[in-house]
């Protein structure tokens, strides 16, 4: 369930905290929008990042068989879509009806995993340039690929448009955009204190996001993008062709 904060809830919190109420030529409405929204984005590509999957999106693509010359992988563009994306998080891919999930490996062990002439069934995936996906080892025939991606949220411009702000989430974007208040006044001594509370308020929200109720607790975001070939080894998965 949505709970929606609006930008002109967001300014006004800002103002308070920062106590620059009245201050509008410094402090000006459009400068503070500006700040909300840049704020707002780095918070849920941050909060993604750590394993929060609260933004993500999916779309349905059709991944046609044999590499894409003169690469030794199919590649999937995505740039197309709407919305945007800002960053892919997960491929799926339909075999037989079920669903099997690719693991994502650096692109930079691309030609590990064929030549441009080979083909099979996809075990792995990796980001190039921010819409484009390499699908590895090259199908054999054709898929549906279910990708998952952080999408590019529109800017708040009117003071009616909203934030989900969710289980008090606003909170950390007001005490974000009230640290960089302080940078812009040299408050060095406020920005200290501003900071800490900026950063306390994200690690509640990571770990209340993240929690795995089946677990009993919570678990520490972390940065999933990054698993390495030898964390898949270690479970059983296959490791890519020598």
């Amino acid at each position: 369930m949505s709970r929606n904060v609006s930008l002109g809830q967001l300014k006004a919190d800002v103002q308070d905290q920062a106590d620059i109420a009245g201050l509008t030529t410094r402090h000006t409405a459009s400068l503070l929008t500006r700040r909300i929204n840049q704020s707002i984005q780095r918070f849920r590509d941050r909060l993604s990042a750590s394993g929060c999957n609260h933004f993500l999106v999916s779309v349905t693509k059709t991944v046609s068989g044999g590499a894409t010359s003169p690469y030794p992988f199919y590649a999937l563009d995505l740039s197309g879509e709407n919305p945007s994306i800002v960053r892919t998080y997960a491929v799926d891919l339909i075999v037989n009806g079920q669903t099997k999930t690719l693991i994502h490996v650096p692109f930079q062990e691309r030609t590990k995993w064929g030549t441009e002439n080979s083909a099979g069934e996809p075990v792995a995936w990796a980001n190039y340039q921010t819409a484009k996906v390499a699908i590895m080892p090259a199908p054999s025939s054709a898929y549906s690929a279910v990708v998952w991606y952080l999408p590019v949220l529109p800017d708040l411009a009117l003071d009616a448009d909203t934030f989900d702000g969710v289980a008090g989430w606003e909170e950390y974007i007001v005490w974000d955009v009230v640290a960089s208040v302080a940078v812009r006044d040299q408050n060095t001594h406020s920005y200290a204190l501003v900071e800490s509370t900026r950063d306390r308020l994200f690690s509640e929200i990571l770990r209340g996001a993240t929690k795995v109720s089946s677990a009993g607790g919570a678990v520490i975001g972390r940065d999933h993008m990054g698993e390495r070939l030898r964390g898949w080894a270690h479970r059983g998965r296959l490791l890519p062709p020598r």
